[in-house]
């Protein structure tokens, strides 16, 4: 069969009989000459038919495929196909990146179409040249870096992201060959600096770098366009970030943040961490800027640790808020000594203890419930692990290696561990919802949601303590922190920090916990400032009581309308004094000024005898 197409289909040939010789005559031939002549002859007319055959086999061939490309026309014009039966090819649509808002639904992180400017190297004329003509436009872009990409052998180069409409008129005005833009989605933050800690950036390919951009990173994403919304109130954001900005100028300080939280949701409502960045140039700003200070930073908070010392030491049952602790002579404990910074110099009760912000009185009701049941206390209020957020930012906290006596009468007045901004604030949060912890979240919580919590200590316990750290502001050292109407309850917190291995006395972080309404508690809000120096207004203290509780009470009124909080008409005492009518007797009480954490440097402490 082979053989025989071969033969149709091969190269006609006609064969001589004789090399170099032809054919004689007819009429000359002789008898056997004839007979190869026409054997010559019906070979001749072989070939001659097989061509035509060929010639008539590919017409039918040509007309038949015209004849079925008409008839397919033809059907298709008469009898459309349905388009849902025909395969298709698309090419895969570019992902959208969710939008992030605030609870409100105020648009935080949007995307935006960027030209993006790439090159072929290939196509390059001149690779300096080029690089430096563009350096008269992108005036960050790195000469000699944009030279050798240009001068390579491949034939795709980015040369600059997310370009400004004008940038892109320029460049192509410059007229340079091998260049071209492709057009690619960016994100951008239209409000720029509020609430960036919380919000985060992305990389030039949508990639979550920080934040809610990282925290979020499968929901954004997944390209369905639903937006992330978070527990963040735009407004009260704003406003806070106002105030510290101007306490955080006028006390020369180096930075300042503030938690404000939801009692009873842990909705995190806002969060400001100066100095902040903008978060659609995140590498204009130095690595301080874009440091989160309220959820990884870490540090010695100082006496705001005091009020959860007496919910320890009441919740024990082993200590009444009428109890007396001498604070008569400074404290000698594993070699070192613990001063007050403004000694009473008497015995003091645990209340007095609170309200005067005594480390001795405190370090003493510490040591009277023991280190175990300080320990399991502590724990059961989170402040041994990183705040349960969903930001990658929580940081662990610092433990001391060993946690005995000295470690613990120490920790009582927030010496010797270190934990952040926000997980103090939820600790006090579990404080002021009757002593249900419910975890810190930057979700929204949906009006009427309940959300279950962890008891971690009684009703009557964080009742107790409510009504001490009101007396802190209506008679200690967080009156600058009162607002008219709004019960406000509160603790101070003066905090040395270690220079140089040492205990310095002028840098100090300074902090004012609050909660209010005091006998409606629905907010809590921690407010620190970061090593801010003395002023004339300040007649040259640099204590908490003098920076950090005015600008809470300055916050705190602001955030009434905001919030929502309605003035008391009632006596914002009152609650104080019915929950003081249900414990025994007491000492009058003193009015005290805050001391910072005034335990002797280690390297200064007289050693017990």
């Amino acid at each position: 069969m082979a053989r025989g197409l071969g033969r149709f289909w091969g190269k006609v040939k006609v064969r001589e009989t004789r090399e170099g010789r032809t054919p004689p005559p007819v009429c000359e031939a002789a008898p056997a000459d004839v007979a190869q002549l026409l054997r010559l002859e019906d070979e001749a007319g072989a070939a001659l038919s097989l061509s035509r055959t060929r010639l008539m086999v590919m017409g039918l061939g040509v007309g038949l495929f015209f004849a079925v490309l008409s008839v397919r026309a033809t059907g298709l014009a008469l009898f459309p196909a349905d388009p849902a039966s025909v395969p298709h090819s698309y090419a895969e649509a570019p992902v959208r990146r969710g939008e992030i808002t605030d609870r409100d639904g105020e648009v935080l992180a949007t995307n935006l179409d960027f030209h993006s400017l790439w090159a072929d190297p290939a196509m390059v004329w001149d690779a300096q040249e080029t690089a430096e003509q563009l350096a008269t436009v992108l005036t960050d872009l790195d000469v000699d870096r944009t030279a050798r990409m240009l001068s390579s052998n491949r034939r795709f180069v980015w040369v600059a992201r997310q370009l400004t409409p004008r940038q892109r008129q320029a460049i192509h005005l410059l007229g340079l060959p091998g260049l071209d833009f492709r057009i690619e989605a960016g994100r951008i933050y239209p409000k720029k600096r509020a609430a960036a800690h919380v919000v985060g950036y992305t990389d030039t390919d949508l990639n979550g770098v920080s934040g809610a951009e990282l925290a979020f990173e499968s929901e954004l994403s997944s390209g369905d366009g639903r937006p992330v919304s978070l527990s963040i109130d735009l407004t009260a954001q704003n406003a806070i970030e106002r105030v510290l900005r101007a306490r955080m100028a006028e006390f020369s300080a180096e930075g300042a943040s503030a938690v404000l939280m939801r009692v009873g949701t842990g909705e995190i409502l806002s969060l400001v961490s100066l100095p902040d960045f903008d978060p659609n140039r995140p590498s204009d700003s130095a690595g301080v800027d874009r440091f989160n200070r309220a959820l990884t930073g870490v540090y010695e908070l100082g006496s705001v640790m005091k009020p959860l010392t007496l919910a320890a030491a009441l919740e024990t049952g082993e200590v009444r808020v009428g109890d007396v602790f001498d604070a008569t002579h400074p404290l000698r404990v594993g070699g070192f000594t613990i001063h007050d910074f403004h000694p009473e110099r008497r015995p003091l009760t645990a209340r007095e203890a609170i309200v005067h912000s005594s480390n001795i009185a405190t370090a003493r009701m510490a040591d009277t419930i023991g280190s175990e049941e300080m320990r399991r206390f502590f724990s059961d209020l989170r402040l041994f692990e990183r705040a349960p957020v969903e930001l990658a930012e929580s940081a662990e906290p610092l433990m001391p290696a060993r946690w005995g006596r000295t470690e613990n009468m120490t920790a009582s007045f927030g010496h010797g561990f270190n934990i952040s901004p926000v997980t103090l604030t939820a600790a006090y949060a579990a404080l002021a919802n009757g002593g249900v912890y419910v975890p810190p979240t930057f979700r929204p919580v949906a009006p009427g949601e309940t959300v279950v919590g962890e008891p971690v200590m009684s009703a009557s316990t964080a009742a107790q303590v409510l009504g001490v750290m009101r007396q802190v502001v209506t008679e200690g050292s967080g009156g600058a922190a009162n607002v008219e109407g709004l019960a406000v309850a509160g603790k101070t917190g003066t905090a040395e920090q270690i220079v140089d291995g040492r205990y310095n006395r002028r840098a100090v972080y300074n902090s004012f916990i609050s909660i209010f309404p005091f006998d409606d508690p629905q907010y809590v809000l921690l407010v620190t400032l970061y090593l801010p120096q003395p002023t004339e207004n300040t007649h040259g203290y640099r204590t908490a009581g003098w920076n950090a509780a005015p600008t809470a009470g300055e916050v705190i009124g602001q955030l009434a309308s905001i919030l929502g909080v309605a003035p008391r008409e009632a006596d914002p005492s009152a609650q104080a004094d019915l929950v003081s009518a249900m414990f025994p007797p007491r000492v009058r009480v003193r009015q005290g000024p805050e001391e910072p954490l005034d335990l002797v440097s280690l390297s200064e402490a007289e050693p017990q005898p």
